[in-house]
């Protein structure tokens, strides 16, 4: 890695601790995806509880592997961020903004998988009625997604310099 100041440094660490956190929890949703595939809380030794997991195989499939992806771009790209020598007010900006779109993917998948339109609105879709996790995930990632456009702004825009 670069020598980062030490504010960039900073940065450069709590993104990547953000994104342990966000990839532990697809982590978590891959047991909760084994979970929902069994119908039971299966841990042996443990006895087996039988249960009604909320969501749907294909929503914790999802959750799992855009949980572990989203650790890994942040990871990806907060070490991308050091190498095109971004001012500190970008570095900063960029660091916040990798930061929110961990967490708003994070947040779509999970309450994405908890709605009946998916997600995908805050009205009814046809994959069914619009409800509280629907705008949750909605909001979520849609509002998260204009982060990860500037975050890809600003690293596009450094490494034009560099060309």
């Amino acid at each position: 890695m670069p020598d980062l100041s030490t504010q960039s440094s900073a940065y450069f660490h709590r993104v990547v601790l953000h994104a342990i956190i966000v990839l532990s929890i697809g982590l978590i949703a891959g047991l909760m995806l084994t979970f929902s595939l069994l119908d039971a809380v299966n841990l042996w030794p443990l006895p087996v509880w039988e249960v009604s997991i909320p969501g749907s195989d294909r929503g914790w499939a999802t959750a799992h592997v855009g949980g572990i992806l989203n650790g890994i771009l942040l990871i990806a790209l907060i070490n991308l961020a050091t190498k095109l020598e971004l001012s500190e007010r970008d570095f900063r900006l960029g660091s916040w903004s990798l930061i929110i779109t961990g967490w708003a993917n994070t947040i779509f998948y999970w309450a994405g998988n908890l709605a009946p339109n998916r997600g995908l609105s805050v009205d009814d879709t046809i994959y069914g009625s619009a409800d509280i996790w629907g705008a949750i995930a909605f909001l979520s990632g849609g509002g998260g997604m204009f982060f990860t456009f500037f975050v890809m702004y600003l690293l596009g825009r450094a490494a034009m310099r560099k060309c």
